[in-house]
């Protein structure tokens, strides 16, 4: 019995470690990014294997699972918690942004629109905006008049709502990429002028992920800087589709590991989920706080971000 399963779980842990491995290959392969997704679970699950191995008294095989173990963690790197919040001096103008799915088959938005008015944002990011949600999401615009909806196919629109006036001057304060889910608002943090972006990805292989950011790439390069964007992804921070978001918007993903794809029965199983809706922050831009928020109805939880303005060097060198 020992021996059988000696040679199950080392013949598992081989497959684990080839999927893990294989995730790498995303920036060659577009497949190998859907693997790349679940690089978490696939750790936990090597690392399960590792300590079953060392019971069975197979130090040698439990090592090599661990070898693999270290440089995936190290691939886990935009999700790794950052060791402390940066706060932004008083003086530096902040604002606080909500990132929500609201899930187009969600026929009840009351709790989303509570929760964002409850939390005090001054920037909203929707994505999966239904024609069925439609009365309830416009009852936003009173509190936050500056604001863009953009279809986005099947599944509902983008949207960006701001209470933060729009930039002054003569370029162009908003935008849509209709039918591939990008929508942005050109506004003014204190006297800085930010673009707020919603986006809403396709799933990856072997649906339309790669393709979508093909064709989304030059429309994101185009947008002017700096840009927070604030999207469900279909994605890991850590996978090739973001990593290009990344590259176009010159932006990043705000670090930590959040599992937003949400089951309220799953919720007793911890690890299950998956980090897919993020919030993008520019070079400049400190991150105050940022965390999931409560369920509200949709199988998407809230990201809720508070982001500031670092001081200038000119300002530092005063302080």
């Amino acid at each position: 019995m020992k021996s059988v399963l000696l040679v199950l779980i080392s013949r598992g842990a081989a497959l684990v470690a080839a999927a893990l491995a294989f995730g790498f290959l995303a920036p060659l392969f577009p497949v190998a990014d859907s693997f790349a997704h679940f690089r978490f679970h696939l750790l936990v699950a090597l690392a399960l294997a590792a300590i079953a191995l060392l019971l069975l008294r197979a130090p040698v095989r439990a090592m090599l699972a661990v070898a693999l173990i270290l440089p995936g963690i190290g691939g886990l790197a935009p999700a790794l918690p950052a060791a402390h919040m940066a706060s932004a001096p008083p003086s530096e103008p902040a604002f606080t942004l909500v990132q929500l799915n609201l899930n187009f088959r969600n026929r009840d938005v009351g709790d989303a629109i509570e929760m964002i008015r409850e939390r005090n944002a001054d920037v909203v990011t929707l994505q999966e905006v239904s024609s069925y949600l439609w009365v309830a999401v416009s009852s936003l615009f009173k509190d936050y008049p500056y604001n863009i909806v953009c279809q986005s196919g099947r599944v509902g629109a983008v949207a960006v709502f701001s209470r933060l006036p729009l930039e002054n001057g003569t370029g162009p304060k908003r935008g849509c990429v209709v039918g591939d889910g990008l929508g942005w608002v050109r506004i003014m943090v204190g006297e800085r002028p930010v673009t707020i972006a919603s986006m809403h990805l396709k799933w990856p292989f072997p649906f339309g992920q790669t393709a979508q950011v093909d064709r989304l790439e030059t429309y994101l390069q185009a947008l002017p800087g700096p840009v927070v964007v604030g999207g469900d992804f279909n994605a890991a921070p850590w996978s090739h589709s973001v990593n290009r978001v990344e590259e176009a918007t010159r932006a990043s993903v705000v670090e930590g590991l959040r599992l937003t794809l949400y089951r309220p029965s799953l919720k007793w199983v911890p690890g299950l989920g998956l980090p897919i809706d993020h919030v993008l922050a520019p070079p400049g831009m400190v991150t105050q706080s940022i965390k999931r928020g409560p369920y509200v109805g949709s199988d998407h939880l809230p990201v809720i971000a508070r982001l500031g303005f670092a001081p200038d060097e000119g300002q530092m060198r005063e302080q």
